[in-house]
């Protein structure tokens, strides 16, 4: 397993066409969003703590499409190489080889990611003058970004056993915006739900209670009963339901190799 992590880590993060294609949506981000400024109308007593949880938002609006596209390759890849019986021959386990592949291809792929967000928190502590800025931004990454990436990991890893990788790098953008993105008042849509990848439960239920006010009074929607309110609770929650969701997709990915070889 750590063999493999190691060698897909080092592989993934070479790859030129990670950071092309993370440098053109972050230029897009900037073009669109308010990640310079970080100015999303939050003037809450804690700037700090509010600064760092609007540049997660902002950076897991777009990003994650890129890093799910980018993850989508990489685990048919050793059947399309033909490679699969070299591997098997090897003392490895297939179980010990996809944890291996999944926490390596994850964590190379968020590591731009990772740095856009950080970076913003240099600046920021640099700019204003608030070194806690870093403290809150690591706080903030472990709770209401990396539950999201490693669903949204596993998710794109699994998916291309069912449907050829660029169908499903087709198919994950929509999904995105469709479970992610769209309001719930538009059509029937996962967004906002517990089953959402954005981070907004545990942004609104750990960090800014103070701005729960912006869903007071919202018209019902289609799946209102997977929306509790925002709450630490419901936020420990959302953060338990982003791992078990990781958890399920590779068990399923392990019993379809079962299935292959027999």
């Amino acid at each position: 397993m750590t063999a493999t992590l190691r060698y897909e880590f080092l592989m993934q993060i070479r790859r030129p066409s990670l950071w092309i294609v993370y440098g053109l949506v972050f230029a897009v981000l900037v073009a669109t969003l308010p990640y310079l400024t970080l100015d999303l109308g939050f003037r809450d007593a804690d700037l700090v703590k509010a600064a760092m949880t609007t540049a997660a938002k902002l950076i897991m609006t777009l990003l994650p499409i890129v890093y799910g596209c980018m993850v989508a390759d990489r685990l048919v890849r050793d059947r399309r190489l033909g490679v699969d019986a070299v591997l098997d021959s090897t003392p490895a386990g297939r179980t010990g080889r996809l944890i291996g592949k999944y926490v390596g291809v994850c964590a190379a792929t968020a590591v731009p990611l990772a740095l856009v967000y950080f970076g913003r928190a240099v600046v920021y502590t640099v700019t204003e003058g608030k070194p806690a800025a870093l403290g809150w931004s690591a706080v903030v990454f472990l709770t209401s970004m990396l539950p999201g990436l490693i669903y949204l990991g596993a998710l794109a890893l699994i998916g291309p056993l069912l449907v050829p990788p660029m169908l499903f790098r087709v198919l994950f953008v929509i999904y995105w915006f469709w479970g992610n993105l769209i309001p719930a008042t538009m059509m029937p849509t996962l967004s906002r739900t517990i089953f959402s990848a954005t981070g907004d439960y545990a942004s609104y239920g750990f960090f800014l209670q103070e701005r729960l006010a912006l869903y007071e009074g919202e018209p019902e929607a289609a799946l209102d009963f997977l929306r509790p309110a925002f709450s630490p609770a419901v936020a420990w929650l959302w953060m338990g339901v982003m791992v078990a969701l990781a958890v399920a997709l590779l068990s399923a990915a392990r019993l379809h190799a079962i299935r292959s070889e027999s």
